[in-house]
């Protein structure tokens, strides 16, 4: 599986530091926002455990959570608190699959990634035979837009 990642995302891409980059970002966090960002760091590590260990999908489908989002979601959380300006403009993203994320705003991209474990957990195990579903890029864009979202979150 060849995927193309932006230059402004590569470094998330290699050795853990998109973990240690969330990891980091719940330590400083309180609340409601520490209890998302540690559902989305489970979340990074089974689909890492997916998309670089070989760990089957089906293994870990099930573990993928989204209480805190839906709870937060639910209660009227606003998600631009984690990061109140829009996604800037990133020459590295011209011409690749997350360009259009380029102004638009933080809550947006975590409504996003989580409709996207969402749909997995939803579909996967019925058709998870399905050749069309594709679900190691599935695993791979879900990564690249927590990715974003810590490139965001850090700029």
């Amino acid at each position: 599986m060849d995927i193309s990642i932006p230059t402004a995302l590569k470094t998330f891409a290699a050795g853990g530091a998109a973990m240690k980059s969330i990891t980091s970002w719940w330590r400083k966090s309180k609340g409601d926002t520490r209890a998302v960002i540690g559902e989305m760091k489970d979340n990074l590590s089974y689909l890492d455990m997916v998309a670089e260990d070989g760990v089957p999908l089906a293994d870990v489908v099930e573990k993928l959570a989204l209480v805190e989002y839906k709870r937060l979601a639910n209660e009227g959380f606003n998600f631009n608190t984690l990061k109140k300006s829009k996604i800037a403009k990133l020459p590295s993203l011209k011409g690749t699959d997350l360009e259009n994320w380029t102004g638009k705003e933080t809550e947006e991209l975590v409504h996003s990634i989580n409709e996207k474990i969402n749909q997995i957990k939803i579909r996967f195990p019925h058709v998870s035979t399905h050749k069309k579903y594709r679900w190691g890029i599935r695993v791979m864009n879900i990564r690249k837009r927590i990715w974003l979202l810590l490139k965001h979150i850090n700029s």
